[in-house]
């Protein structure tokens, strides 16, 4: 029963965000029917009056489709919600006929235990204790604290998440992700093939006795693998000696949504395929069939001058600005799409431009923007991202096209060596998944300052994947008493080298920082150091990771 509570709540998290989804589309219309009484009043010939009639009616249409929208929505929700009560009172009757009761305990010493108590992923009292009781969840959390204190030397220590706390887990990454829940997400297992179907073709009237015409539907198959995303979080050792289960739980999954989410959400817009999912924009920067265009995919097309595009409007306002940026956005065709809502990509400080461009005075002569998070006119939901689009820049189109798939669930496993010091224990989370934007044609990207748009996007490096490079580093007696003259060859032209003199050899590992104890190396560098003391040199790239390193003994000038 207690499964079946949870199934009921994540349909009515899901319908309670499509009802917000579609009340905020409803707070544009009011600013929306305000511009077109002005431009009823604006019209003056037969040829405007008649573009603006056909506004009317469009926005008329539009306005009244989504307020049945909001009704069935409202009444959907209702309906989940008695089904819900319904199923936590058989639950309720069900644990009291066994003699179990669930008390809600009085001393919570925080705020944060207070509020994790009253308000956990979305869940009532009821569902929350039902979810705590899982057996399988109360074996995973055991299981978590009983990995406090192990070591490296300890092999295997790897935890499966149960299926109950992943579906949790997956609605709870939705809420960090900005994009989850506007793509096509699947959790599938074993070879992933998903088949897809292109634009819709029109069925044919006739006659009631005729024959039937063959409708042209055109299907392409995309094959998806199964990429690693990854992470840590470290968890405070009094919260795994102290908290209950519920704390140790929240905390769990709080932080695993989020490292999960932030990744997801650039992969879809800038992912490479590179051990991680192809991203709309890595699909219409593509001039030529790219080595993960699949078999069955369907004709390869060039969209990298058609759907990628630079304008000059920076310059321009309100009217003049809207019309040049919006004839540029339509370029993504949204005849692919099964909802035909598409979705803009930007940071903040392009949203605030526009927003900025939006701005008027109403009647009271009170400032007001004519926008929050929809796009004037065409509609479609603004999403900020940061740390991969530039500045006025605009990416997006029908998410819904693109599919993401989830090969293989969360697991978690722990150490607490690396944290030792902090009194930590670092937790690491992994999740194998792969995304395809299928379709091109339904993205665009637009840079609205007229200069080239990025394609691109910079990813944290996967430098637990990457072998240490190797410097050739040699030794010779330096020209003053004491030092030792050490040449280094095999390391890229202009790079940042440093040393370190220890008594003995000392390990590296690629992607590790050299700050601390570590000093800059040129070729004219003689350093002083006693003969037989180990000398490493290291190689660092654009992140200051260490990415090549040497060494050799020292032999300083008697």
């Amino acid at each position: 029963m207690a499964l079946k509570v949870l199934l009921l709540r994540k349909k009515l998290t899901d319908m309670q965000t499509s009802l917000a989804d579609l009340e905020r589309t409803a707070q544009g219309f009011e600013t929306r029917e305000t511009e077109l009484a002005a431009d009823i009043e604006a019209a003056q010939t037969d040829e405007e009056r008649s573009v603006v009639e056909a506004a009317v009616e469009s926005f008329e249409q539009e306005r009244s489709q989504n307020s049945t929208a909001i009704e069935q929505a409202r009444a959907d929700i209702a309906e989940l919600e008695r089904q819900i009560r319904e199923a936590e009172e058989t639950s309720r009757q069900a644990r009291s006929s066994q003699g179990e009761h669930y008390e809600e305990r009085k001393d919570d010493i925080t705020m944060h235990n207070a509020e994790t108590r009253t308000r956990f992923f979305g869940m009532t009292v009821q569902q929350r204790d039902a979810f705590m009781a899982n057996n399988d969840v109360k074996e995973f959390l055991s299981r978590v604290r009983d990995l406090k204190g192990k070591t490296r030397a300890v092999s295997g220590a790897e935890l499966g998440i149960p299926t109950v706390m992943l579906d949790v887990l997956r609605a709870n990454m939705g809420s960090y992700s900005k994009l989850v829940g506007k793509v096509r997400y699947r959790p599938l297992k074993g070879k992933a093939r998903q088949n897809i179907v292109g634009a819709v073709p029109e069925a044919v009237w006739m006659e009631a006795t005729d024959a039937l015409n063959e409708m042209d539907f055109i299907f392409s198959q995309v094959e998806l693998d199964g990429y690693k995303i990854g992470g840590f979080v470290a968890v405070p050792n009094s919260t795994l000696e102290d908290d209950d289960d519920l704390s140790l739980a929240y905390e769990l999954m709080d932080q695993m949504g989020r490292a999960m989410g932030k990744g997801v959400d650039k992969s879809i817009a800038y992912g490479d395929g590179v051990k991680k999912p192809i991203g709309f924009v890595t699909r219409l920067a593509v001039s030529t069939k790219p080595s993960w265009w699949g078999t069955h995919q369907g004709e390869f097309s060039d969209l990298h001058t058609s759907n990628i595009l630079k304008i000059d409007a920076a310059g321009l306002t309100g009217e003049a600005f809207f019309q040049k940026l919006i004839m540029a956005l339509a370029v993504a065709d949204p005849k692919y799409s099964p909802s035909g809502v598409p979705t803009w990509i930007m940071n903040r400080k392009t949203h605030m431009d526009i927003i900025s461009r939006c701005l008027a005075f109403n009647a009271n002569a009170a400032l007001m923007a004519g926008m929050q998070n929809t796009m004037p006119i065409i509609g479609g939901e603004i999403v900020e991202l940061e740390g991969c689009i530039g500045d006025y820049e605009i990416a997006g189109g029908y998410l819904d096209i693109y599919t993401l798939v989830e090969r293989a669930g969360a697991n978690v496993r722990s150490s607490d060596i690396p944290m030792m010091l902090q009194d930590q224990t670092v937790f690491v989370a992994t999740q194998r998944m792969d995304g395809n934007p299928v379709i091109g044609e339904a993205f665009v990207l637009v840079s609205y300052d007229n200069s080239a748009a990025g394609t691109t996007a910079e990813f944290p490096e996967d430098y637990a994947g990457m072998d240490l490079g190797v410097l050739t580093v040699t030794s010779a007696a330096g020209n003053t008493s004491g030092k030792t003259a050490v040449t280094v060859t095999g390391n890229s032209s202009g790079a940042t080298l440093k040393y370190k003199v220890t008594a003995t050899a000392i390990e590296v590992v690629c992607g590790q920082s050299a700050s601390k104890g570590w000093t800059a190396y040129s070729a004219s560098t003689e350093i002083k150091a006693a003969a037989g003391a180990i000398i490493t040199v290291v190689e660092l790239d654009a992140r200051s990771k260490v990415v090549k390193a040497g060494s050799v003994a020292a032999v300083p000038k008697a």
